[in-house]
């Protein structure tokens, strides 16, 4: 599945679980570390071919990375569970994301034995498109309602004006407006009904004094 996609949810469900930023940030870390063994691709699409799925998907690494993690982010055993989670949520998204014939090697490196899934789906499926979205809009909700993006992790600055953009949409006026009428205005004895001589009601709203009716 889409690398993401993967961000997205360790952060959501970071949020879920009320923990704090630096368990948010490795909360990420252990969503997304499973690929690690995609940097294979460096070497040539050989290599990515036989390693990825292989050495950073299988049990081991994730309660290394677990216990790593914990003892980094200084957390308590619900952190811990938490990253040991995400962990395997990368492992069952890539099982039915990453297409068919694309199996892990969970065991890896005590068996070589590779894990598939007969219902596994196109890497550029629609599926993969929805899960992407659904994580998208729970982070816009999340940052509209907590004032906060993934980017506090690595970008605080940049974090703060997404969060403030998305802040000044959320509360720009809709639709039409009455544009700002003087306290201390005196009525002009120029000033006509709107229905006298066949007058408009805009004109009569802006007679006089060049009120805004439209905004």
């Amino acid at each position: 599945m889409h690398l993401a996609t993967h961000v997205l949810a360790g952060w959501c469900l970071g949020n879920l679980l009320r923990l704090g930023k630096k368990e948010r940030t490795w909360c990420i870390a252990a969503s997304v570390l499973p690929d690690v063994d995609g940097l294979g691709l460096l070497a040539g699409v050989r290599a990515y071919q036989t390693y990825h799925h292989v050495l950073a998907h299988n049990l081991t690494l994730g309660l290394v990375a677990t216990v790593g993690f914990a003892r980094l982010a200084r957390c308590s055993l619900k952190g811990a569970a938490t990253f040991f989670a995400l962990f395997h949520l990368h492992l069952v998204m890539d099982l039915f994301g990453s297409g068919p014939g694309w199996g892990i090697a969970y065991l890896w490196p005590w068996s070589d034995q590779m894990v598939y899934s007969a219902h596994a789906w196109s890497f550029l499926s629609w599926q993969n498109g929805v899960a992407f979205l659904g994580f998208a809009g729970w982070t816009v909700a999340i940052a509209r309602a907590c004032r906060r993006t993934p980017l506090e992790c690595f970008a605080p600055r940049f974090d703060r004006q997404v969060v403030n953009l998305l802040a000044r949409k959320a509360d720009r006026p809709k639709g039409l407006t009455i544009g700002p009428i003087e306290a201390d205005a005196e009525p002009r004895s120029s000033d006509k009904p709107a229905t006298r001589n066949g007058g408009s009601k805009r004109e009569a709203a802006t007679a006089g004094g060049g009120g805004e009716f439209f905004k």
